[in-house]
């Protein structure tokens, strides 16, 4: 049998995870994603500077949220993930015209040029939240 102090314990502490998950919330509503294929994967010093460069772009104030990461494939993949990219990005924006802002900004058209050289394809997708 619960005693009553129990039961107000258990309760307490549901309460108390229900009301962390509630409460968690991520501003995920438009999020750019671009993937990168290196233009000499075996160089690894343009790697790097393209690595660097990219973590630096995550930097801007538009930008709610960035993630800079490398392929992997798992043992339960099976077939399915596409790991031929040398380097992701995904930065997460509050809104579309967040995007542009950031597209359109000084320091992103810098990263351009000067690091167009190193890759030999780009995708890019973009996505909205409905």
């Amino acid at each position: 049998m619960t005693s009553r102090r129990n039961f107000l314990q258990q309760a307490g502490m549901a309460t108390a995870t229900a009301s962390l998950i509630s409460t968690k919330k991520t501003s995920m509503t438009f999020i750019h994603h671009v993937l990168f294929w290196a233009k000499n994967p075996g160089n690894e010093a343009e790697k790097a500077q393209l690595l660097a460069a990219l973590k630096q772009l995550g930097t801007l104030p538009m930008i709610e949220s960035a993630h800079v990461g490398r392929p992997i494939i798992t043992e339960f993949d099976k077939g399915a993930t596409d790991g031929s990219y040398t380097f992701s990005v995904v930065l997460v924006f509050e809104n579309a015209a967040k995007e542009s802002e950031y597209l359109y900004h000084p320091l992103h058209k810098k990263f351009i040029d000067a690091n167009k050289h190193l890759w030999g394809k780009v995708q890019v997708i973009d996505s909205e939240a409905i």
